[in-house]
C-alpha cells in the first residue's frame, strides 16, 4: 500500500515538472510567434516601399521616350514604349497621351483582373525643348496583385526562416533546462519516493551538483529525514507506550467491573485472580481462594463423567460453555452459567484457564415459573387442560392395564356471571379460589382437578370400578358448591352444573371424552341446575344439531330469512284493538320454520341477539309508520328486549336513531322487558328506563310473576303495563296460579297498571280473566301471530263484530 502511494506521488510529481517546462517552452513560442508576426508587418511595408520605389523608377525612365513620342506624335513609337512598360514591369495598363488624347494603350493579359485594385498613377510629361511645357501624360495601373503577391513571397520566406530559428532556440532552452535543473530534481524524487523510512538510507547528491543549490538541498533533506526518524522513533515508543498503559487499564476496569464472575488460573488449575462479581457472586472473597482449585466450590451435583467430559472439550477445542451448579459461602447451591476458555503460549502449551459465569437462578425460577404457567391456571394454581391431558394419558395407560374406568367430570358454576357482575372482578376470582378449595376436598389425591376457563372445571377419576363413586363424589360436590361462600362480607349462593362422561363407554380418548363430559353438562344445566348427568348418547345428538343451528343463524340475518309477525292485545271489554306485540320468526331454507324456542336462546349464546333484536325494532316501526300514514287508528306495538340487548351501551342511541329514521312516534312505541333483565344492575336499569321514559317510550314488564317480583323494584322502575306470564294462565283453573293471577290483577290496579294476560288460548281462561276483572288479553284465542298483511284485516275484520261472537268464532276454529 506504501509503495504504490510513493508510485502515484513520483507520477504526480514528474507531470508537474513536464507540465512546467511546457508553459516555459509555450510561453518562449507564443513570444516568438508574437516577434514573428511583429518582424513580418515591419518587412511587408518595407518591400512594399521597395516595390513602389522601382515602379517610379521604371516610370522616370519610360517618361523620357513617353515625351519624345508625344512631343512627334508618334503613335507607334508611343505604342512601342507602352508595351515594352507593361512587358518588363509590374504594370497592367499603361496608357499614353498626348495634347489630350490617347496616344497609345497598353495591357497585360496574363493576369487575372476581377479583383484588381483600380488605383492608379500619372505622370505628367514635358517637352523636351522646353521644360516647362506640358504635352501630356502617362497612366499607369500597376498589378497590386502581382506585387502582393511578391510581398506575401517575400514575407513568407522570411517568417519561416525566424520561426525555424525559435524553435531551435525553444528546444536548445529545454534541453539544457531539463539536463541542468529537472533531471537532477527528478533523481532527487525518485529517491525520496524509494527511500526505506525504516533504514539509515539517504538521498545521494546528483553528479556534478555537489557545490551548487541542489546539493545544498539534499543535505537539507537529508538532514531533516534523520532529525524526524529520531523525533518518529521516540514518538512512536511513547505512542505504544500509552496505549499499553491505556489497554491495560481498560482491561482492569473491565475485570473489577464486570457484572460477570472471572477466575483466572495458571497451568496447574490455582486460581491465581478473581474480580470483584466472584466474590459477590460466590460470597468468597479473593484472599479466600487465590492459589487453590475451583474444585473447591464443587457442589456434587455434577459426577467424574460429566467434568471429564467438560475437560476433554476445553483441551480439544480450546472452549467450553454450560451450566455448573456452585456450592457458595452460604452453604447455598446455585446454578451458574460458565464459558470457559484456555490460553496458550507461543508453544502451544496451555499457561492460564479463564472462566467467566454469571448467576442464573433468577432465570431459573422464571423458567420454572413459566413452566408452571404454562400447565397450571394463574387463579386457581389448577392444571390447565394441557397438563389435564397429559393426566389423563396416565389414567388412560393404567385403566388399560388394570381394566378399570376413568370418569371426566365437566363442571360449570350456576350463577357466577350474576356474582361477577354484580360485587366486581375482584370477589368472582375469590369466590372460584373458594370453589377451587372445596373441590380439592372432596376429591383424592390420585384425582386431577383443572380449570377450564372462567367459571368451568373439570376433574379426572382415574381407577374406576363401581359407578356409584362418581354418584358419591358428584353429589358431594354438588352440596358442598350449593353452601354459602362468605366472600368480601357478602354471603353468597351458587350451584353447579355437572356432566360426566366415562372410559371406555363414553369414548376412548381426551377429546371425545370432554366433548361428551360437555354435553352432559348443558343437558344438567337445561335441566334446572344444581344437578348432574352422565352423558347419553342422544346428548351428543342434541348438540350437534345445536351446533348446526347456532351455524345456520349467523348467516340467516344477511340471507333475509327473519321476518315478523304481529299478535294482536286486544280489551274485550270495550271491543278496542289496543296493541300488539311483534314476534320474530325464521323460515331457513333447508329446516323450515324453526320455532324461537329454539333459536332465541341460541342468538342471546352467540351475541347476535343485539343486531337481531336491532332489526326487529326497525322493521316494527317502519310498518307501523306505513299503517298509520295509511289511515288506521294509532295503537301500541311492543317489541321485546332481551337482557344483553337492555345491557348494551347504545341501546338508547339505537332506539331514537331509528325512531328518527322511520318517523314512527314514540308514544307508540312499547319496550317489553324481563324482571331478570332489570335486576341484573339496578342503578343502571333505572337509568336506562328514565332515558327511555324521556324519548316518549311506554315501558313493560314481560312475563311478571317469574322473577323476583320485588314491589320496590316494581315502584321505582315506573312502568305503564304487567304482563301476565302465559304459565299462569294455561293453569289457572289450578288454586296457586289463580291466586298468583288474582294477586297479580288486584297489585296491578293498586298501583295504577295495565295487566294484559298472555297466552290466552280458551274461552274458559278467558271466563276466569272476565271474572277477575282483566279484560286486556293476548293469545291464540284472539289471533296467532300474523304477517303484516293478514294482521291489517284482522283489523278490519274486529271492528265489524262484537268481542263475544269473534271470541267464541275464533274459539270454535
Amino acid at each position: 500500500m506504501s509503495n504504490q502511494a510513493t508510485t502515484h506521488k513520483a507520477g504526480k510529481e514528474k507531470s508537474l515538472l513536464r507540465t512546467a517546462l511546457l508553459m516555459v517552452g509555450g510561453m518562449a513560442l507564443l513570444v516568438s510567434l508574437l516577434f514573428i508576426g511583429v518582424a513580418s508587418v515591419i518587412t511587408q511595408r518595407q518591400i512594399e516601399q521597395r516595390s513602389l520605389g522601382r515602379l517610379n523608377e521604371l516610370i522616370e525612365s519610360m517618361s523620357v521616350m513617353a515625351s519624345i513620342a508625344c512631343f512627334a506624335k508618334d503613335a507607334t513609337l508611343a505604342k512601342e514604349t507602352a508595351e515594352a512598360f507593361t512587358k518588363h514591369s509590374a504594370v497592367r495598363r499603361v496608357t499614353i497621351v498626348a495634347y489630350g488624347q490617347v496616344l497609345a494603350t497598353s495591357e497585360r493579359r496574363d493576369e487575372s483582373t476581377e479583383r484588381e485594385e483600380k488605383r492608379t498613377i500619372t505622370q505628367a510629361l514635358y517637352s523636351p525643348f522646353d521644360a516647362g511645357e506640358k504635352i501630356g501624360e502617362v497612366v499607369l495601373e500597376p498589378a497590386w496583385q502581382l506585387i502582393q503577391k511578391d510581398v506575401h513571397s517575400n514575407v513568407r520566406d522570411m517568417a519561416l526562416i525566424l520561426f525555424l530559428l525559435t524553435i531551435v532556440v525553444v528546444v536548445v532552452i529545454a534541453l539544457v533546462v531539463s539536463h541542468t535543473v529537472i533531471r537532477p530534481v527528478k533523481r532527487i524524487s525518485d529517491a525520496l519516493h524509494t527511500l526505506d523510512p525504516g533504514s539509515n538510507h539517504v538521498v545521494p547528491t546528483s553528479y556534478g551538483h555537489e557545490a551548487d543549490e541542489l546539493g545544498r538541498l539534499v543535505r537539507d533533506m537529508n538532514d531533516l529525514l534523520l532529525r524526524l526518524r529520531t523525533s518518529l522513533g521516540q514518538e512512536h515508543e511513547l505512542h505504544l507506550q500509552r496505549v499499553l498503559n491505556e489497554k491495560l487499564r481498560l482491561y482492569a476496569t473491565m475485570f473489577d467491573n464486570s457484572q460477570e464472575g472471572i477466575i483466572i488460573t495458571d497451568r496447574q488449575n490455582h486460581i491465581i485472580a478473581v474480580n470483584r462479581a466472584f466474590s459477590q457472586i460466590t460470597g468468597y472473597a479473593g484472599d479466600e481462594v487465590l492459589g487453590k482449585n475451583p474444585h473447591v466450590m464443587s457442589s456434587g451435583r455434577h459426577d467424574q463423567a460429566f467434568y471429564k467430559k467438560m475437560w476433554n472439550e476445553i483441551v480439544t477445542t480450546g472452549y467450553w460453555k454450560g451450566e455448573l451448579w456452585n456450592l457458595c459461602k452460604d452453604g447455598q447451591i446455585r446454578p451458574k452459567w460458565y464459558s470457559i476458555s484456555i490460553v496458550r503460549d507461543d508453544n502451544g502449551e496451555i499457561i492460564n484457564h479463564i472462566a467467566i459465569f454469571s448467576d442464573i437462578t433468577e432465570r431459573k425460577m422464571a423458567e420454572a415459573r413459566i413452566e408452571f404457567l404454562a400447565h397450571h391456571d394463574p387463579l386457581t394454581q389448577l392444571p390447565n387442560r394441557l397438563l389435564a391431558r397429559d393426566r389423563f394419558s396416565l389414567a388412560l395407560v393404567a385403566a388399560m392395564r388394570d381394566e378399570s374406568s376413568v370418569a371426566i367430570l365437566y363442571i360449570d358454576l350456576d350463577g357466577f356471571k350474576y356474582v361477577n357482575d354484580t360485587f366486581g372482578h375482584q370477589a368472582g376470582d375469590r369466590l372460584l379460589l373458594s370453589v377451587a378449595e372445596r373441590l380439592k376436598s372432596h376429591v383424592r389425591e390420585t384425582d386431577t382437578i383443572s380449570r377450564e376457563g372462567g367459571d368451568e372445571f373439570m376433574i379426572i377419576l382415574p381407577g374406576i370400578r363401581d359407578i356409584d363413586i362418581i354418584h358419591r363424589i358428584t353429589t358431594d360436590i354438588l352440596g358442598k358448591i350449593s353452601s354459602p361462600f362468605d366472600i368480601m362480607g357478602h354471603t353468597l349462593g351458587i350451584s353447579a352444573s355437572i356432566g360426566v362422561a366415562c372410559y371406555p363407554q363414553h369414548g376412548t380418548d381426551f377429546d371425545t371424552l370432554l366433548k361428551s363430559a360437555d354435553a352432559a353438562m348443558y343437558v344438567a344445566k337445561n335441566s334446572g341446575k344444581n344437578s348432574y348427568r352422565v352423558y347419553t348418547n342422544d346428548m351428543n345428538v342434541d348438540v350437534l344439531d345445536k351446533l348446526k343451528l347456532r351455524a345456520y343463524l349467523s348467516s340467516a340475518l344477511q340471507n333475509d330469512e327473519f321476518h315478523i309477525a304481529f299478535q294482536p292485545q286486544v280489551d274485550v271489554m270495550k271491543n278496542r284493538l289496543i296493541g300488539t306485540e311483534v314476534l320474530c320468526r325464521w323460515t331457513h331454507p333447508a329446516l323450515g320454520a324453526v320455532p324461537p324456542v329454539r333459536f332465541i336462546s341460541l342468538a342471546e349464546e352467540s351475541g347476535l341477539i343485539i343486531p337481531l333484536g336491532r332489526w326487529v325494532l326497525e322493521q316494527a316501526c317502519r310498518q307501523g309508520k306505513r299503517w298509520f300514514d295509511s289511515g288506521i287508528p294509532p295503537f301500541s306495538i311492543a317489541v321485546n328486549v332481551s337482557a344483553q340487548q337492555f345491557n348494551h351501551s347504545d341501546l338508547i342511541a339505537t332506539v331514537q336513531e331509528i325512531l328518527g329514521e322511520t318517523g314512527f312516534p314514540a308514544q307508540c312505541l312499547e319496550l317489553e322487558f324481563t324482571e331478570s333483565g332489570l335486576l341484573d344492575n339496578i342503578d343502571r336499569s333505572l337509568d336506562i328506563i328514565d332515558q327511555l321514559r324521556t324519548l316518549g317510550v311506554k315501558l313493560t314488564i314481560d312475563d311478571f310473576g317469574t322473577g323476583y317480583s320485588s314491589l320496590i323494584y316494581l315502584k321505582r322502575f315506573k312502568v305503564e303495563k304487567l304482563k301476565i306470564d302465559r304459565s299462569f294462565v294455561r293453569d289457572i283453573d289450578d288454586t296457586g296460579d289463580l291466586g298468583i293471577v288474582r294477586a297479580i290483577i288486584q297489585m296491578g290496579e293498586t298501583l295504577q297498571l295495565s295487566v294484559v294476560a298472555e297466552g290466552v288460548e280458551t274461552g274458559m281462561q278467558m271466563k276466569i280473566l272476565t271474572d277477575l276483572e282483566c279484560h286486556k288479553v293476548q293469545g291464540y284465542l284472539i289471533s296467532k301471530p300474523l304477517p303484516p298483511a293478514e294482521f291489517e284485516d284482522f283489523i278490519a275484520r274486529w271492528h265489524k263484530q262484537p268481542a263475544s261472537s269473534w271470541i267464541s268464532q275464533t274459539s270454535r276454529d
